[in-house]
């Protein structure tokens, strides 16, 4: 019994050390789509990547340099999103683009400690990336707070609160990821041809923790690409319903206050009521249709590439695009997060005039507003509201 047993081991060492990816493959399929991959990794997505992390920076460097970004309601998930984000463009541009050039992939010395290091480094890609989208769903789910349910504005949406999300997020994204050190092994090779050794990394024989890794490799695609889309997609459109309501509410006291006659008021505010809810529209179904585009292709490509294999060109291309969307996901987040706000936009303008302009145009700057005796009385929701997210402008304009 014992023989037999290390029979199978040896058999499955040697399937195993068959594989010698520090050689170039001559089989036209398998070249194809070692191409394909080598474009992607080695030139699309460190591209995209460096376009990720210069505006991810530029956020960080306008959140932190400028004292009155802190009064943002949503500072410390911006800030967290930025920093997760570029966290993950870092390991996730380590991990896929030196297994892509071959003077790296054919050194003895490299391959000894990048084989050491993947699995850690996949680790902490996978972490930053699922805490990213968890983070971005706190953001909207705060958002549908102080929307929705203004008067639990104060008890839900704090400093503390956004704090615990992002430890909460962080901790759930590792505890999800940390199944690779755990199912994955590093084995040793001997290349008879060029006479050294070299590793790769197998799964482990073990069929619970195989049974283990399926089980958390499906509840990610689940968990972290499906579910974010779905919640998103509904909490926007209560978000529509409820701005819906709110300027129709706004257009009807504006109507009952006038006193004059505001024919040509009442035309403009109903031109202006309708380009905000196209506005409002457009910017929440942006937050959907980005991750849709970008994170919803992960779950099919993943079973496009255990369905047809490594090598398939159908699955090698569809598996690179998704990988670029998710990159692409990582760059845009500082767009889609910060740039759509008007209070950002101002100190957006601060900080350049700060840096490129002289001292009269920093005086010019829309960073910092002033609160006067009057908008202090205002209900500090609607403050909060308007402060946080430009689309609820209106919202508030009825009581100046």
């Amino acid at each position: 019994m014992d023989s037999i047993s290390e029979e199978i081991i040896q058999e499955t060492f040697a399937n195993s050390c068959s594989s010698q990816p520090h050689v170039q493959q001559h089989d036209p399929d398998q070249q194809n789509a070692i191409n394909i991959v080598w474009w992607t990794n080695v030139v699309c997505l460190p591209t995209i990547a460096l376009i990720g992390l210069t505006c991810n920076l530029l956020n960080l460097l306008i959140l932190t340099s400028n004292k009155s970004a802190r009064r943002i309601p949503s500072w410390h998930l911006l800030v967290a999103l930025a920093v997760f984000d570029s966290i993950f463009l870092i390991f996730a541009t380590i991990e896929v683009t030196p297994m892509s050039i071959h003077s790296l992939v054919s050194s003895v010395a490299f391959n000894a400690f990048y084989t050491h290091i993947a699995l850690f480094v996949r680790t902490f890609a996978s972490t930053f990336y699922k805490a990213s989208v968890l983070i971005v769903v706190a953001f909207n789910v705060e958002r549908y707070v102080y929307v929705c349910h203004p008067l639990a504005a104060h008890r839900f949406c704090t400093s503390r609160r956004s704090k615990q999300a992002i430890w909460i997020s962080f901790i759930i994204s590792f505890i999800c990821s940390i199944q690779w050190p755990i199912v994955y092994k590093i084995i040793e090779c001997w290349d008879s041809h060029r006479q050294h050794s070299y590793y790769l990394i197998v799964i482990t024989d073990n069929t619970f923790l195989q049974g283990y890794y399926k089980l958390m490799d499906y509840f990610s695609l689940f968990g972290f690409n499906v579910a974010p889309i779905i919640l998103l997609c509904w909490l926007n459109c209560k978000l529509i319903a409820t701005l819906r309501q709110v300027v129709d509410q706004d257009l009807n006291r504006l109507n009952n206050n006038t006193i004059f006659d505001s024919s040509t008021m009442t035309e403009q505010a109903i031109i202006d009521s309708n380009q905000q809810r196209l506005n409002a529209n457009a910017m929440l179904f942006a937050v959907v249709a980005l991750l849709f585009v970008c994170v919803g292709p992960q779950a099919p490509a993943r079973l496009l590439y255990e369905y047809y294999g490594h090598y398939h060109s159908t699955a090698v291309i569809y598996t690179c695009i998704s990988q670029q969307m998710v990159f692409l996901n990582a760059a845009l987040n500082f767009c889609l997060y910060c740039l759509v706000s008007r209070r950002y936009r101002g100190l957006l303008k601060e900080s350049l005039n700060h840096v490129f302009g002289s001292e009269n145009d920093l005086f010019m700057s829309t960073g910092i507003q002033l609160k006067t005796k009057f908008t202090s009385l205002q209900s500090p929701s609607l403050i909060t509201a308007e402060e946080s997210h430009p689309i609820l402008e209106r919202r508030a304009s009825a009581f100046h």
